[in-house]
């Protein structure tokens, strides 16, 4: 719905494409939105809500983010859609870990990846591919680049060119992170040596 309008910034962060456009795209949904009260549709509210998520945290604002992530999600839930409540239960984890809320974003990726593990195979690798951007920035690189192999595996498996490039893209990053923490421990390792032999 708003994929057109969104890419990744070099920390893999969804941002605008063309901010004016997704500003006016979101406002067009939360005016769609506003037209749904009176009707009994909850699976497109919970997609409206879902999407007017996605598009704020991708213009930076999480905090507002937050609250339409967690109208979809309990829409999603009343109606036992396990897929979508995993698919929100991430977006949700993205918006915490966007506003630097790590812990509360780590348990929300593993409740939805847990999930994903038993009952929905089927966007397993989504929930690997979120967990390991979560690791990846909480400084977690190996355990990132384990849960982005598995997604990869799985991406490989399903042959869908754009998802291998997004895994891939998150594992040259998670190899160039432990690159830089290995270069710098290399040089605090020499500098202690140089010290201590004088």
């Amino acid at each position: 719905m708003l994929q057109h309008l969104i890419t990744q910034d070099e920390d893999l962060r969804m941002v605008p494409i063309d901010r004016d456009a997704l500003v006016a795209e979101v406002a067009r949904l939360r005016e769609e939105l506003a037209g749904e009260a009176g009707r009994a549709d909850p699976a497109r509210t919970r997609m409206l809500t879902r999407w007017i998520g996605i598009g704020l945290l991708s213009l930076g604002a999480p905090g507002d983010a937050q609250a339409f992530f967690r109208w979809s999600l309990a829409l999603a839930a009343s109606a036992h859609n396990t897929k979508a409540v995993v698919a929100t239960g991430l977006n949700l984890g993205d918006a915490h870990r966007y506003a630097g809320d790590l812990p509360a974003a780590d348990a929300l990726y593993r409740g939805a990846l847990a999930t994903a593990r038993s009952q929905c195979q089927e966007i397993l690798d989504y929930a690997l591919q979120h967990f390991g951007k979560h690791l990846m920035e909480s400084g977690a690189l190996a355990d990132a680049r384990t849960h982005l192999q598995e997604a990869l595996r799985l991406r490989i498996a399903k042959g869908d060119i754009e998802l291998l490039a997004s895994t891939q893209a998150a594992l040259d990053r998670v190899a160039s992170l432990i690159a830089v923490n290995e270069a710098e421990a290399g040089a605090t390792a020499r500098s202690e040596w140089s010290r201590g032999g004088q």
